[in-house]
């Protein structure tokens, strides 16, 4: 009975318009099997990446995660797998690009194996659409099933989950134990986030009642950042900031990042949620200061000394001072400048008369001293209950 099911689910997809790419960190992979053993996988699967090694998920994601087997590791995957998707498909049939029937599938699971695991057993899938974010996470009962049963769950969780996401109401009977519990939870996005994910609009504003603001309204100081959390160092950022240009500030948070993984739906919105009116934060795909200078030109940038010497570096510009001085002379044409706040590095307090930067850049930075601030607090101390 269940196997006609599976079958009947996952043939309705591969007649539906919906396009995918998974992405599964080995337990997943009876999934896959089961997707491409039914005539018509073609005309679904886009790709299907099995990233076994630790070495290899890093190459996929584009970085090292803190833990391979995690919820946001998951969010991470699907979202690469999403942008796979669409970049995929655009190649496939350009003129007929689809992006709302596009998924991207993580999984990301530590299941049974010869040698005794010392944690859980566990699977987190996140599934990714132009429109939601979800994420589905199980414990599995420990030493209760075989390495085939338990791949089996994996399974069938994941193409249940495929199936809320497209709107297929078939679901694949799960075999759990008693007290073993599927968490799902799922992010709606709003329209201009989906528009900005798809590269339809280049700015949006929160909070909500100002998502259709004009980038026409923008104050002309910007205080880029990834908020995570928004905490009162920023805010008195932002006051100092607002005290010496005479202007207020506006937040921006870039959906891409050059060191870290995309932001979802649920990241999107729990940093969205942090602002409320008269602030405002433009969410962009704007990873690089070069592309936030041609989306806000002539904008001061609030930024700290560790970021200013960040844009100073060639490793973000193809390890090649020319490309940077190539970009340092875009910002001076875009007459952008930098209001560069002192800050703790490395547990020494940086100001800027410490930094060495290239003439071009220095002469587009206006420094607060140490006296107009000082707050010896960061998000990721936050985050991580140093502080």
């Amino acid at each position: 009975m269940k196997d006609t099911i599976t079958h009947q689910l996952i043939r309705q997809l591969h007649r539906s318009p919906w396009r995918l790419a998974a992405v599964v960190t080995g337990g997943g992979s009876e999934a896959l099997s089961q997707l491409l053993s039914v005539p018509g996988a073609s005309d679904t699967v886009l790709e299907a990446v099995v990233p076994y090694s630790s070495a290899s998920l890093e190459d996929f994601l584009q970085y090292k995660p803190s833990h391979y087997c995690s919820r946001a590791t998951a969010q991470a995957m699907a979202m690469r797998a999403f942008f796979r998707a669409r970049d995929l498909q655009s190649r496939i049939s350009p003129e007929d690009l689809d992006d709302m029937h596009l998924v991207g599938i993580g999984c990301s699971a530590s299941l049974r194996s010869l040698r005794p695991k010392k944690g859980q057993h566990r699977v987190h899938i996140a599934v990714q659409t132009a429109t939601s974010s979800s994420i589905a996470s199980l414990v599995l009962t420990k030493d209760s099933r075989d390495r085939g049963r338990e791949e089996n769950v994996v399974a069938a969780l994941l193409l249940n989950r495929l199936a809320e996401a497209t709107g297929f109401s078939d679901r694949i009977p799960l075999d759990l134990l008693p007290g073993e519990r599927v968490d799902e939870t799922t992010a709606i996005a709003w329209t201009s986030w989906t528009d900005l994910l798809l590269g339809k609009r280049t700015a949006v504003c929160v909070p909500q009642d100002q998502q259709n603001a004009s980038l026409d309204s923008f104050s002309g100081v910007l205080f880029p950042g990834a908020f995570n959390p928004l905490h009162e160092g920023h805010q008195t950022m932002a006051e100092v900031a607002e005290e010496i240009t005479g202007h207020p500030v506006d937040f921006e948070i870039s959906i891409e990042n050059v060191d870290k993984p995309p932001l979802d739906f649920f990241h999107i919105k729990s940093r969205a949620e942090q602002f409320e009116a008269p602030q405002r934060c433009w969410l962009t795909k704007a990873p690089t200061f070069l592309d936030k200078s041609k989306i806000f030109p002539e904008a001061t940038f609030v930024v700290g000394a560790d970021t200013i010497v960040r844009i100073a570096e060639p490793r973000y510009y193809q390890n090649s001072t020319q490309l940077r001085d190539q970009a340092i002379s875009e910002f001076a044409q875009q007459n952008c400048k930098f209001l560069v706040f002192p800050r703790v590095v490395a547990e020494s307090f940086l100001t800027f008369d410490q930094l060495s930067l290239p003439s071009n850049l220095s002469k587009l930075c206006q420094p607060v001293s140490a006296s107009q601030f000082r707050m010896d607090i960061s998000s990721t101390e936050i985050r991580t209950g140093t502080f």
